[in-house]
């Protein structure tokens, strides 16, 4: 605190006229990201304060537990263990993480093969067309985290395929995607854990009628694949056995892009290029497992908003992208 009220009315012109080396001294790198926060109204003393906070914390007891596979949600009193879904076959793992390692390497094999057979021709819709499009039901995780990356990683599509995202429930959305669609020539993929989300059955729904009235109604398998844990409801609504990948508990919706949920992307980019996002994300996540708390990027961004929040008062949290 006083440090806080000791800068909370300091310029940052000012910071940066007293410290002709600011950019140097406030801002680090890892793997090609830059983070700069020479413009945040700290200084070396209140760094090292906030450094101390998280030793304090026990900060490291929190990142060790949530990589050994601990209960760390609270809340539902599971692991949360996205990182997993990053980390290559033969890394050093816990013995208790080792079976569920080897679930996420057999489903990303499975996710592999698919990819392989649909960019290749190898897997046909109805007829014995080509997949031209790919469209993604969805909604919240199942939905922005592949259309994000889809978009921030077009200059890795080779124009294979094209892909689309569809989450809003009035319909409105998919019946114009629809115009310029061919029937026989798109796989839809159908994203929910429990099968049973009211925005996507609903979208899932008209895709399946829309595919009906043009194709037949026994085309469906052809032309549907899905990522859920509910095997009845996939079966109810005649998702082929080859078609499904699953996904896990301990998998929150928001970060479960480099599951069986970015199949989608994997489409568009292809397996290498979804390789080697997992790659910078494992790397990415050995720097957050391991890095000094003063080189840091995540644990740094993260004593920010501390210091931001408690310290300087700040109540909101702008995020302000200047590149569409």
């Amino acid at each position: 605190k006083p440090h806080a009220e000791r800068l909370a009315t300091r310029p940052v012109r000012d910071l940066f006229a007293s410290d002709p080396d600011r950019f140097a001294h406030y801002s680090r790198e890892f793997e090609g990201l830059l983070l700069d926060f020479s413009r945040q109204r700290v200084d070396a003393a209140a760094l090292d304060a906030l450094i101390e906070l998280a030793i304090s914390t026990r900060l490291r007891n929190h990142i060790n537990a949530m990589f050994a596979g601990e209960p760390v949600n609270n809340t539902e009193k599971r692991a949360a263990l996205h990182t997993l879904l990053r980390t290559p076959a033969g890394a050093r793992l816990p013995a208790a993480l080792a079976p569920l390692h080897a679930q996420v390497l057999a489903a990303r094999a499975k996710c592999a093969a698919f990819v392989h057979d649909v960019r290749e021709g190898v897997r046909l819709g109805t007829g014995g067309a080509r997949f031209s499009d790919i469209v993604n039901i969805g909604i919240g995780g199942s939905d922005l985290g592949p259309a994000m990356a889809v978009a921030a990683l077009r200059t890795y599509q080779d124009g294979a395929l094209r892909c689309h995202f569809v989450s809003y429930v009035d319909g409105t959305q998919f019946a114009d995607l629809a115009t310029g669609l061919d029937p026989a020539r798109t796989l839809f993929i159908v994203c929910s854990k429990t099968f049973t989300t009211q925005e996507t059955l609903a979208n899932a729904g008209r895709a399946r009628a829309w595919i009906a009235a043009s194709l037949g109604a026994t085309a469906a398998p052809r032309h549907f694949a899905a990522i859920s844990t509910n095997t009845a409801a996939m079966n109810q609504f005649g998702i082929a056995a080859d078609a499904r990948f699953t996904m896990w508990d301990w998998v929150g919706g928001r970060y479960s892009l480099w599951s069986a949920v970015g199949l989608s992307l994997e489409l568009a980019i292809g397996t290498a290029h979804f390789e080697a996002m997992l790659a910078g994300a494992h790397a990415m996540d050995g720097h957050f497992h391991s890095a000094a708390w003063q080189d840091n990027l995540p644990v740094l961004l993260g004593l920010l908003a501390v210091w931001n929040r408690n310290g300087m008062g700040c109540a909101s949290h702008a995020v302000l992208p200047y590149s569409q």
